[in-house]
């Protein structure tokens, strides 16, 4: 067996930490050793209301267990919390050497039914987040050359699911913003990756989950995601540019992939009608890397 990760030393800050997935990945981080900032502006799962109480119980839990952590109630909606929430990492424990962005909200409308206000209220928590609280992150990830930063996607985003247009939106549109950034990021030390987070929370019966609570809890258990984040933070750890699947006890990385196609170099709609099967394949497929501009 590998020999135990520890993340003593290290600056951890989580985003929506004061419940559900957040949470976990707030417990054993700190149970590794790391130093955590713990954020969570305390709304419904809509996004909407505020309690300070909710970051604080999390940190004072970790607190009773001999660790060390910090509540914080910024709303990283907005490039103020952003700011606010690194600047108390920074004032407080010195550095981040970890940024999770994990903070979202949930609910369920048919797309027929949502407005453009409905998918800027989504857009603003799960896309804004992670850019508000990155930007104020990477001159101090620059500056000492290193940082992992950690996005979440969702299964619901990769490949869809009734209802969920305004929050699918959102959690695509997260894994381009990785791919820019693990690409930016690479000649300061800096590694980005996704994951893509199955545990039972209040946004499953959100989303329309009929499944008990009960039994969502057992099948699909929070802390069975966490060790993931704390692998992902580890000194170990060399990934970026990568989203992974973690679900009770899974792991697996998720690819965007290019099949060899068909190729007509005078290509008309009837070559490709009749060629279809071809175009259509990924058996063999390729993952492209990164694209440079033309010169």
């Amino acid at each position: 067996m590998p020999e135990q990760i520890s993340l003593a030393g290290k600056v951890a800050v989580v985003t929506g930490a004061g419940r559900g997935l957040g949470r976990a990945y707030a417990e054993l981080l700190a149970e590794r050793g790391a130093r955590v900032v713990v954020n969570d502006l305390g709304t419904d799962v809509s996004g909407f209301g505020k309690d300070s109480a909710v970051a604080e119980q999390v940190a004072g839990l970790i607190r009773s267990r001999g660790g060390e952590a910090i509540a914080n109630g910024s709303d990283v909606s907005t490039p103020e919390g952003g700011r606010d929430l690194v600047a108390t990492a920074i004032e407080h424990l010195g550095r981040i050497d970890l940024l999770v962005n994990n903070a979202g909200i949930c609910g369920s409308q048919l797309f027929e039914d949502a407005t453009l206000d409905d998918f800027d209220h989504y857009w603003r928590v799960h896309l804004g987040g992670p850019v508000n609280t990155v930007k104020a992150a990477w001159p101090h990830m620059v500056a000492q050359r290193h940082g992992k930063i950690i996005l979440t996607t969702s299964v619901v985003g990769l490949f869809g699911m009734r209802g969920q247009a305004t929050y699918a939106a959102a959690k695509c549109a997260v894994v381009g913003l990785m791919r820019v950034l693990a690409i930016e990021g690479a000649e300061h030390g800096i590694l980005v990756n996704t994951i893509s987070p199955v545990g039972y929370t209040r946004m499953h019966p959100a989303a329309g989950s009929r499944l008990a609570e009960a039994d969502g809890k057992a099948a699909m258990p929070v802390e069975a995601v966490a060790p993931a984040i704390v692998w992902l933070a580890s000194d170990g750890c060399s990934e970026t540019n990568s989203i992974y699947h973690v679900e009770a006890g899974a792991i697996q990385r998720i690819a965007i992939v290019m099949g060899p196609g068909f190729f007509d170099p005078h290509l008309t709609p009837e070559s490709i009608a009749g060629n279809y099967a071809k175009a259509e394949s990924i058996e063999g497929f390729s993952e492209p890397g990164p694209f440079e501009p033309d010169t």
